[in-house]
Parts: C-alpha cells; sequence; structure tokens
C-alpha cells in the first residue's frame, strides 16, 4: 500500500510522511514534523493511558496539568490552582485569575475574598465604598445590604446564589442556577426537563437547549415527538410533508401508508423496501418510495416490488423474482445474473465463476481450479503456512504471529498479540510481553482485559488492573480503584497475564481452564474446567462447579462471568494472540513438546 507525500511517493510499510517529509524506517509514526519509533522512544511518545500537557505527558490517574505544568496529585480529588495542586476538602484556591494562591481552610465555613480567607459565619466579603472588596463583620450595614435568605439560610448575594432552596458558591460573578449547581451562561447551558436539569459546555455561542441536547437555530430547530424533544435539521425529510404519491402495478392494489385506509383482509400485507431512501425503480415505475399492498397468495413482494406469483418463481434476488428450478439463472448479493451455465457458484464480491475452472481468493480469480486461498494469491498448505493472507516456507515448528512466520521452539523469538520480536535485541530469553510489545528491566507492565499499558518502574507504585497507581493516593481491590484510607497497607497489585508470558513452571506442571460463573470477595465459581499437565500431555475434566476459594480476593484481577481464563492458584492468564480455546490448548501443548 503507497500514499503519497506531497510530490513523493513513499512505500508506507517502509516509511513515514511527516509533514510532508519521507522518513525512511519500518514501524515509525509521526509526531509534529519528526519520525520516531513508538517502541522505542521515551521522549515524544505518549503511552497508552497517558495524555499530553503542553510538550510532556502525564498519568491522569496520579499527575494533572497545571496551566501546562505537570505536578502531583497530593490527593484523589485534587485540583489546580495556577500551577499548583490543591486538596479541594482542606484547602481553597483564592485570588484573580492569574494571581492565585493556595490557602488553608480551618472551617467548612471558609470562602474566599479575594486572596483572602473568611468565615460565612460571623464575617462577610463585600464592595466597599472604594470600590475594593473586602472582609467585614456579618453584622456589618455593608453585609447587610449584600446579605439575603435562602429558605431560612441567610447568604451573600455577592457570592453566593440560592439555588432551589440550596445555598451555592458563585463560580463566576455572573453565574446562573441550573437545578442546586452554579454555571457560567457565557461558557455553559442548563438543558433538560426541570426535575432533572443539568449543565453542559457550549458548542457554540449561538447554541440552545432542545431537550437535553443543543442545536443550532441557524440550521437545525427544535421538534417534539412522542413527548420527547429533538433536534432536527431545516432541510430534513422530517420537515417536508408528503406530498404526490403513486400507485404501483397492478393497478387493483392500493397505496399502502399511515393514513390511507384499505379493505381490511387477513390475506393483505405491506410491500415495503428494505431500504426506503434506495433509488433503485420497479421496471419503469417511479421512485416514490410508497409502499404497496398485495395479497400473498397472487404475488411476490422483492424489496418494494410486486409482480405475480409462480410456481417456477417463488424466491427473490433484489427487486426480482426467480426460481430455484430455473437453469441458467444465479442470484449473488441480490443480483441476479442469466445464462449462466451449470455448476457456477458466486464469489464473495458477488460475481460469479465456475470453480471446476477457477479458484476465487479474496478479489482475485486464479485459473487453477481446486487450490487454497491465503489472502488474494494461491499457497500450498502442505509446504507453506498463511498467515493473515500471508504465505511463508513452514517447518513442523512453524506458527503464526500476525502475518510472521516464526519457529515455536526458538527461545529468540517472542510473539506478543501479533508482532514479533527478535530477542537478541537487549532482551533476556525470560523476556515478557506487554500487549505488542517487550517489558525492560526499567519497565512494568500493568495490564486487564481491557488493555496492557507498559509503565517505568516507580517507588511506591502498583498495577491495578491496567493502571499504575501511586499508592500514597488509591487503594486497589480486584481490579478497582479507591481513594487510600490506610496508607500503611500494603500494596495490592492486581492484574490479568497474557498466556505468552506462560514460564516453563507454569508450561510443564498443572494448570486449569475454564469459564467464569460466578464471582463473591471469598470465592470464584468456574464451569466446565479442564486441567492440563504439559508435561504428561493430558487433559483432564474436573467435576462441577470447580470453586476457588479467595481469602485475599483484592490481589485477584477482575474477572468477567461468563469469559474463559487459564489459571494457576492465583494467577490468571488471558490469551489474546489466539482466537479460540482450541488453538490456545495447542500453543501450550506444542510448547511443552518442542521445549
Amino acid at each position: 500500500m503507497r500514499k503519497n507525500c506531497e510530490k513523493l511517493s513513499n512505500d508506507i510499510g517502509k516509511a513515514e510522511c511527516c509533514e510532508n517529509q519521507v522518513c525512511k524506517g519500518a514501524g515509525l509514526s509521526c509526531c509534529g514534523g519528526q519520525a520516531f519509533n513508538p517502541e522505542g522512544s521515551t521522549k515524544t511518545a505518549v503511552t497508552v493511558g497517558l495524555s499530553c500537557c503542553g510538550t510532556k505527558s502525564y498519568n491522569q490517574l496520579n499527575e494533572m496539568c497545571c496551566q501546562s505544568t505537570v505536578v502531583h496529585k497530593p490527593v484523589p480529588k485534587a485540583q489546580c490552582c495556577g500551577e499548583e495542586a490543591f486538596d479541594v476538602e482542606k484547602q481553597l484556591c483564592c485570588g484573580p485569575k492569574n494571581n492565585k494562591t493556595v490557602v488553608t481552610k480551618n472551617s467548612t465555613e471558609n470562602l474566599c475574598c479575594g486572596r483572602e480567607m473568611f468565615n460565612t459565619r460571623n464575617e462577610c466579603c463585600c464592595v466597599a465604598s472604594s470600590k475594593m472588596i473586602e472582609i467585614q463583620p456579618i453584622n456589618s450595614s455593608c453585609c447587610k445590604n449584600q446579605s439575603a435568605l435562602c429558605e431560612k439560610q441567610p447568604y451573600n448575594t455577592f457570592h453566593q446564589l440560592c439555588c432551589d432552596y440550596t445555598v451555592v458558591n458563585k463560580t463566576v460573578p455572573h453565574a446562573r442556577c441550573c437545578g442546586k449547581e452554579a454555571f457560567d451562561e457565557h461558557e455553559k447551558l442548563c438543558c433538560g426537563p426541570h426535575e432533572a436539569k443539568s449543565t453542559q459546555c457550549k458548542i457554540s455561542s449561538g447554541h440552545l437547549c432542545c431537550g437535553k441536547k443543543q442545536y443550532d437555530p441557524k440550521i437545525e430547530y427544535c421538534s417534539e415527538m412522542d413527548g420527547n424533544l429533538k433536534p432536527e435539521l431545516i432541510n430534513s425529510s422530517f420537515c417536508k410533508k408528503d406530498s404526490d404519491k403513486h400507485q404501483q402495478k397492478p393497478s387493483s392494489l392500493h397505496i399502502c401508508n399511515k393514513t390511507e385506509n384499505f379493505p381490511s383482509s387477513k390475506f393483505l400485507r405491506c410491500c415495503d423496501k428494505k431500504q426506503p431512501n434506495s433509488q433503485q425503480c420497479c421496471a419503469s415505475e417511479k421512485c416514490d418510495g410508497v409502499a404497496t399492498v398485495y395479497d400473498p397468495s397472487t404475488h411476490i413482494c422483492c424489496n418494494g416490488c410486486v409482480t405475480e406469483w409462480k410456481p417456477w418463481k417463488d424466491q427473490c434476488c433484489g427487486k426480482k423474482s426467480y426460481g430455484l428450478a430455473q437453469r441458467g439463472v444465479l442470484c449473488c448479493k441480490d443480483t441476479l445474473y442469466r445464462y449462466r451455465n451449470d455448476g457456477e457458484v458466486c464469489s464473495k464480491i458477488g460475481i460469479p465463476y465456475d470453480p471446476a475452472g477457477w479458484t476465487f481468493c479474496g478479489s482475485k480469480f486464479h485459473p487453477s481450479p481446486k487450490q487454497h486461498c491465503c489472502g488474494s494469491q494461491l499457497y500450498h498448505p502442505e509446504e507453506e503456512i498463511c498467515c493473515h493472507g500471508h504465505s511463508h516456507a513452514k517447518t513442523g515448528t512453524s506458527r503464526c504471529c500476525g502475518v510472521n512466520a516464526y519457529n515455536i521452539s526458538d527461545p529468540r523469538m517472542k510473539c506478543c498479540e501479533g508482532t514479533l520480536h527478535n530477542l537478541t535485541h537487549g532482551h533476556s530469553g525470560q523476556a515478557q510481553c506487554c500487549g505488542s510489545r517487550l517489558e525492560t528491566p526499567m519497565s512494568v507492565c500493568c495490564s486487564s482485559e481491557v488493555k496492557k499499558v507498559l509503565y517505568s518502574i516507580q517507588t511506591g507504585f502498583g498495577c491495578c488492573g491496567h493502571l499504575h497507581y501511586n499508592a500514597s493516593l488509591w487503594s486497589c481491590c480486584a481490579g478497582m480503584l479507591t481513594p487510600a484510607k490506610n496508607l500503611t497497607k500494603r500494596i495490592n497489585e492486581s492484574k490479568l497475564l497474557s498466556v505468552n508470558n506462560l514460564n516453563e513452571s507454569h508450561l510443564f506442571e498443572t494448570m486449569h481452564i475454564g469459564a467464569v460463573e460466578s464471582v463473591s470477595p471469598d470465592s470464584i465459581v468456574f464451569r466446565d474446567v479442564l486441567k492440563i499437565h504439559g508435561r504428561n500431555f493430558t487433559v483432564t475434566p474436573l467435576a462441577l462447579p470447580h470453586i476457588l476459594n479467595t481469602p485475599d480476593h483484592c490481589s485477584f484481577p477482575k474477572l468477567t462471568p461468563g469469559k474463559i481464563y487459564f489459571f494457576d492458584g492465583k494467577t490468571f492468564f488471558a490469551d489474546v494472540n489466539h482466537g479460540s480455546v482450541l488453538q490456545s490448548l495447542h500453543f501450550i501443548i506444542s510448547k511443552c513438546y518442542l521445549t
């Protein structure tokens, strides 16, 4: 496959085009105008699970981006205050937008007044005669002029709002109420029914609410259907009224639509198009898209077209009728081909061919009958192995890894989710996969059913599924993170490993495979469990149910009922390299046999 790079042309399998410059090298990606290797780069490539903060990457779980500066979270629910992070439960961020400072609370009644803090119980923040804000006693004339009651609770109208009988702090001076929260009406809309309103960022300054959604009144209008509000394009078909309606032959049949009545009969049916917007027409009839009433005992309906039924023409092919007993006709993907030879069949692209003279592979016809396909080419399964459309010469120990073939008994080769690695390049023979990449001595792989992510090793961090968490901020239990409560507790690690990473002790000793039926904090119930002994090449079915006790369930990964896992004690493995349990078992036993 090739693509253009301005006036140059490059093979995307061997080079990458970065801002109109061809950068040679397989597997490269672009970052700005430079090419980098996403597997080996540590400077510009952002790891899965990370985000950008200016020109740097950061982990949103343990870090924050405050004004393009990466800072560590002091607590899980931290927020930004200028270029630093603060604990919203114990601190306040006070001051104007470009000159903020963090102030430690000494009461839950504390609020900001400029860059200072005041207690709303006995003080207020008001505008003095000098037009400057200042803190004054609650009984001062300034405070009294700016106070009001919300239900029975006094509040400061300068800094607070009364929203649905609840006192809330103004987020901006011109804040408005939306339910029980305040919002900036310049940046957001308050949409939804009265009892369930919520704020959402404006798509543009001109957008308005339409139920729980937004619409642009320049090109849309807000329509109601069955009591629900929904944005519609002004020129959409919903706005147009049905005009002229045409009747389809036979002329004795009536038009079938939502408003017209026709004689009730248990024998009559409506003949509709499968695709109402299709512009294909019935013979010379108009493309009106109107359904027709017909009698199935005398006529046949084929995708909106009614024709007379005959014993030898009782099947549909698109809009045409035909019969399986007819000679010389073949229906391929709703197209009826005539004058075909006996024995012809449909190809996957819908073109008839004779398998006695041709072999069809992918999108190509080959003038060699009774052959096998690998992608769009022919191949010889006795001598070759087909890997996702690519054929390779094979030996008795050849296996596929993506589009490549490799020797499964070669300790220097490692297959990681379709990517083949040569372990002679800086990795030991015990290298472990992390998704399609390899772990290094300075990295750790955190994995779940959703992702496998490679992180740099950090003291005090652990894996919780595919997340790398700071144990001073979070606690992990069975793949779920919660804010840390007991900082002295040991780090619980919970991750799902890959079958590619089975070591010799797992391969040669006893493993189990089974489907999870139920999970509780104390045990896991499996069904259809097989015990695999790699050294003896035996597979033994176990009695139902098979119950695995989990006294320390927090160190187990999150398991999904109905899914199949390999397991050994408290270690669980999933197989993403193979498409079935049979392929997984074949891989494990082959490794044992060849090792």
